[in-house]
């Protein structure tokens, strides 16, 4: 009985091992994301996906703490909130160091201020 309780330490294993490294199903529909050097970037699941597999576990423990099963206490304390705060902190620097400006070689870039402004006026 002990190995189906919830625990912190659990929770933590069970996202590391199957929730924040799992690869997100292939559309068919949607092309894969690719590096510029057309390399396949893996996509993994986003922050409220996984929240919504933490907030899942939690409320089994609450279940079994309702039957006093469970006498830990709470899962989501501080190493889960770390995880996810980290995982949070990893993807906001990954996509400021994957930065690229889409508004380079558009249509704006081939003309100056001046004939901007005529073109809105003549509108």
């Amino acid at each position: 009985m002990n190995d189906q309780i919830v625990t912190k330490d659990k929770l933590v294993m069970f996202l590391n091992k199957k929730v924040l490294s799992r690869e997100l199903r292939t559309s068919r529909y949607k092309q894969s994301r690719t590096t510029a050097t057309r390399k396949k970037v893996q996509q993994t699941l986003k922050f409220d996906s996984v929240d919504s597999y933490v907030s899942a576990i939690i409320s089994l423990y609450n279940y079994q703490q309702s039957f006093d099963h469970a006498t830990s206490s709470h899962s989501r304390e501080a190493k889960v909130k770390a995880l996810l705060k980290d995982r949070t902190k990893k993807k906001h620097a990954r996509r400021k160091a994957q930065y690229l400006d889409r508004d380079v070689n558009t249509l704006l870039n081939e003309y100056k201020q001046r004939q901007i402004i005529d073109v809105v006026r003549s509108c």
